[in-house]
């Protein structure tokens, strides 16, 4: 039944993140019917983000007493709902408020999904279940782009909402049929999440608060700026400044997608290995993850001297790869950090690395727009900001991040307490 949960989780992420890509790959067609400049497209990009990371917190930790599945549930027909809302678009106005309440009902899936994944899986089997749930993500924000972008060209970027919205509809139908909350004959061995006592707020929040929680944070923040200039930037960068057609962005982001997504795999399997031989969160997480994110940063850096199609290509697919593997290790550290409210932990830890995506569409349009017609070099301002970012945050994560003394101290701490 766990890989069965797991699908569902993966398909999940595969719709979640085609909702969210459909904006970008449409973004010349809206921004010409809408007659908007890079600053306010930066603005749309942004307004996804407003309440995504409040929503976040709050529904993860929802799910810690609701339960996973009547969240999630929630969150999928919510979205086609709201996609549905894309018909009576007509302006700038309407685009953010459609923007801003699929965040508000995307924000809590990625930490609810992974705390569901940590229910079912052992620790040592975590990073790569969380790796292929991750990789939906990939499939439907990149693998898709030739369907999502043909789509967009032949019916419109609101017909293309609609037909997502659809396909919400049946994977809700099946997961209130299907679905289950907990495992029911599976034996988790020491580490899983199941029955796990109550803890009071005052062993929670020094843990919210400590160093090894804070730089995870701030790595997963580097890597969120990265994800949030893709979904608003990745189609106009391709088309404007490496001088694609449409149909080879389309192509480009495919490959993408796929190449990233089988490398993140690997990488997964690699930290799982790891922590299978030596127990170390440190040596098998920390390390694997910090060093992904300072080398994503150090190849993006790469592509602001050479913009050849096919090197920004293989930069695109590696430096994704990379800088995905923090998304899918940094759950692990968490949850192990508080197992108690693995929900609570994740929805925080994503809350904060997603005000990357408020901060980062805002400050990256306007680097793009300070240049006026030179829209090459205003992308590459954009990309400098992103690998500063990775690099001093990767590493900083890499050297000072040492959760395995505390992942103890706080599970003891925590025993036969109450939460207030």
């Amino acid at each position: 039944m766990r890989w069965v949960i797991l699908a569902f989780a993966f398909f999940g992420t595969v719709l979640n993140f085609a909702d969210k890509s459909v904006a970008g790959y449409a973004a010349i067609p809206i921004m010409e019917e809408f007659n908007l400049n890079f600053t306010q497209w930066g603005l749309v990009g942004s307004s996804f983000f407003w309440f995504f990371a409040i929503a976040g917190v709050l529904g993860a930790s929802l799910s810690d007493r609701l339960g996973a599945k009547k969240i999630m549930a929630i969150m999928v027909i919510s979205w086609t709902i709201i996609q549905s809302g894309s018909y009576l678009v007509t302006g700038l106005t309407g685009l953010i408020l459609m923007r801003v309440l699929l965040g508000i009902f995307e924000g809590p899936y990625f930490a609810t999904a992974a705390n569901l994944i940590t229910k079912w899986f052992p620790p040592e089997r975590r990073g790569i279940a969380i790796a292929l749930m991750n990789s939906g993500g990939t499939i439907g924000g990149l693998v898709m782009a030739p369907v999502l972008v043909s789509t967009i060209s032949e019916v419109g970027w609101r017909h293309t909402y609609g037909g997502l919205g659809l396909i919400g509809i049946v994977w809700f139908v099946l997961w209130l049929w299907i679905g289950k909350e907990n495992p029911k004959q599976e034996t988790l061995i020491s580490g899983g999440t199941k029955s796990a006592p109550k803890i009071s707020w005052s062993k929670i929040y020094p843990v919210l608060l400590s160093r090894n929680f804070l730089l995870v944070c701030l790595a997963v923040f580097a890597s969120y700026w990265f994800l949030g200039w893709m979904q608003a930037f990745l189609a106009a960068y391709f088309v404007q400044a490496i001088q694609l057609t449409p149909k080879e962005m389309g192509n480009y982001a495919s490959i993408i997608g796929i190449s990233s997504a089988i490398l993140t795999l690997l990488f997964a399997w690699y930290s799982d290995s790891l922590y299978k031989k030596n127990q170390s969160i440190r040596k098998s997480r920390v390390f694997v993850g910090g060093g992904a994110v300072t080398l994503a940063g150090l190849l993006f850096y790469s592509i602001t001297i050479i913009h050849d199609p096919i090197y920004v290509l293989f930069v695109m697919c590696v430096g994704k790869a990379l800088a995905y593997v923090m998304f899918v290790l940094w759950p692990a550290i968490a949850t192990n950090l508080l197992p108690e409210r693995g929900g609570l932990i994740l929805g925080i830890g994503t809350g904060f690395a997603q005000l990357a995506g408020i901060i980062g569409p805002i400050v990256s349009g306007a680097l793009v727009q300070s240049t006026g017609n030179n829209v090459v070099l205003g992308f590459d301002y954009s990309i400098l900001f992103i690998g500063t970012l990775m690099v001093v945050f990767g590493i900083t994560f890499l050297l000072f991040c040492k959760p395995d003394k505390q992942v103890g101290n706080m599970v003891n701490l925590g025993k036969n307490e109450s939460v207030s």
